[in-house]
């Protein structure tokens, strides 16, 4: 377990490799349903399995998690990673997790990979388009690949140094 306030405000963004299509979630969705067939749900299973995308929302992959904390959570900062002066400050909130792809959470888990879902207060920004678009059960994001950070906007002078 490793908090926000442990991290050092370079390490305090998360790492965004590829988004995901509505085939991609459908999928996912299924896979969920198949795999808690037998145990007991919850409100964040139930939420997952219902979603479907609006203008304002985005599905996307975040890799290794930098801390654990609840969600939702806001943010402010979406940058490049690698070229980090590319950025727009916008706010938004992560409202959903799924850890590892397998199964809804309440929260992000430091070490693990998470898909996400981003809430933002108009339409989803232009600078997602740049990530890869999965549309599969299984990665298909190429290698070298664009990735994007997500973090408050405060701590982006020490992210990109």
């Amino acid at each position: 377990m490793r908090s926000e306030e442990q991290c050092k405000p370079l390490e305090r963004y998360l790492y965004v490799d590829s988004r995901w299509s509505e085939a991609a979630i459908e999928i996912w969705q299924k896979e969920c349903i198949k795999r808690l067939a037998t145990r007991e749900k919850d409100s964040y299973y139930d939420k997952f399995i219902n979603w479907k995308s609006r203008e304002n929302e985005i599905a996307v992959f975040t890799l290794y998690a930098y801390a654990d904390f609840p969600i939702p959570k806001r943010f402010d900062c979406i940058f490049q990673i690698g070229n980090p002066e590319i950025y727009i400050n916008t706010e938004f909130q992560l409202t959903q997790s799924v850890w590892e792809g397998w199964f809804p959470i309440g929260n992000i888990d430091h070490g693990h990979k998470h898909l996400v879902v981003l809430e933002f207060v108009d339409k989803v920004p232009d600078i997602f388009n740049s990530l890869h678009l999965e549309n599969n059960r299984s990665s298909t994001v190429p290698k070298p690949h664009l990735a994007l950070g997500l973090c408050q906007f405060s701590d982006l002078t020490e992210i990109t140094k």
